[in-house]
Formats: structure tokens, C-alpha cells, sequence
């Protein structure tokens, strides 16, 4: 509903309709719909972070651990509709909490980053100085070519977008 609809004109009623539901039943265990938006985005972020986690874990050497972290982020981030759609919205408007949750979400995708990037310096594959600057500018610059991947019209595919973004960034344009 709320990423048909946004936070602002999806009701209570709209929900308990979808649901199957009395909008007594809802008002039992929620206050509001901003109550249930808040734990719609809670499980997607959940599930993003989940997803991201195994990708990683499953991978050996830093390099197919951040291809796995890039790939998992921009594929599982497509489906997660309700987590889009309030990075389309604008966060003070219609979520008072948005900004705590982006906050939030960017700290744990920086403090994974920041583990594949010392996993790479401990087995020598890479060579970061400040791992933590480096894995901050890395999530958030990256945010933008996510964003723009997920919603752009080119129909890039997902695994040659992502390789040709890693290989820009472990490679440089730099001529060798």
C-alpha cells in the first residue's frame, strides 16, 4: 500500500481492506499508520541487511566480497518497494523518523564496507590507509549509482553495472 499510495495518502481504512481486516484489529496492536510504516520499513531494512550479510560471508577474497555486498544491496533493494519509495518521498514531510532510519541504515552499510576493506588489508589484497574514511565515501557515493541503477531506463544489467563499478573503483581510471 504504501509504496502504491506513499505514507501520506495511504489510510488506515486502505490498509485494513488490503489486510483482510477490522481497522479495530489494526488500532489493537498499532496507534497509527505511521506506527505500521515504521515496522514495514524496519523488516525491509532487516531483509536488506540480512541479504547483504550472507552475500558477503559467502564470498573469500575482498573483491567478490564487495561485488557480493553491491550485487545483493542493488537486487534485494529493487524488491523492497516500501524502502524506495521513502527515498522518493521527501523525509521530513512524511516520515519524521526517515532520517534516523537512513542514518541508521548508512552506519551499518559503512561498518560492512569497512570490514571488507580490512578483511582485504589483513590478506593483502588491498591497501586502504583510513578504512573507515574509505568506506564512508565509498556508501555514500555509491548510494547515488545505486539509486539511479534501480530507477534509471537504460535496463543496465545488474552484474555488468556492478563489475564495471568495482573495476572503477579497485582500478581507478588512472593509466597504468
Amino acid at each position: 500500500m504504501f509504496s502504491q499510495f506513499g505514507l501520506k495518502k495511504t489510510t488506515t481504512d486502505d490498509i485494513a481492506k488490503r489486510a483482510h481486516i477490522s481497522k479495530a484489529t489494526i488500532y489493537r496492536y498499532y496507534r497509527n499508520k505511521q506506527e505500521i510504516f515504521d515496522d514495514v520499513v524496519a523488516y525491509e531494512v532487516e531483509q536488506l541487511q540480512s541479504a547483504i550479510t550472507d552475500a558477503v560471508d559467502a564470498e573469500r577474497t575482498a573483491f567478490s566480497k564487495l561485488r557480493g555486498y553491491l550485487l545483493s544491496k542493488m537486487g534485494k533493494l529493487r524488491d523492497l518497494v516500501n524502502l524506495l519509495q521513502i527515498t522518493r518521498e521527501v523525509w521530513s514531510d512524511y516520515w519524521p523518523n526517515g532520517t534516523e532510519v537512513q542514518d541508521q541504515i548508512l552506519n551499518r552499510q559503512k561498518a560492512i564496507v569497512a570490514d571488507i576493506l580490512e578483511f582485504g588489508n589483513r590478506s593483502g589484497e588491498l591497501d586502504v590507509k583510513d578504512v573507515k574514511l574509505t568506506a564512508h565515501l565509498m556508501v555514500v557515493s555509491l548510494q547515488s549509482v545505486e539509486y539511479r541503477w534501480i530507477f534509471d531506463t537504460l535496463k543496465i544489467p545488474l552484474t555488468i553495472y556492478v563489475d564495471h563499478m568495482l573495476d572503477l573503483i579497485i582500478n581507478g581510471i588512472r593509466k597504468r
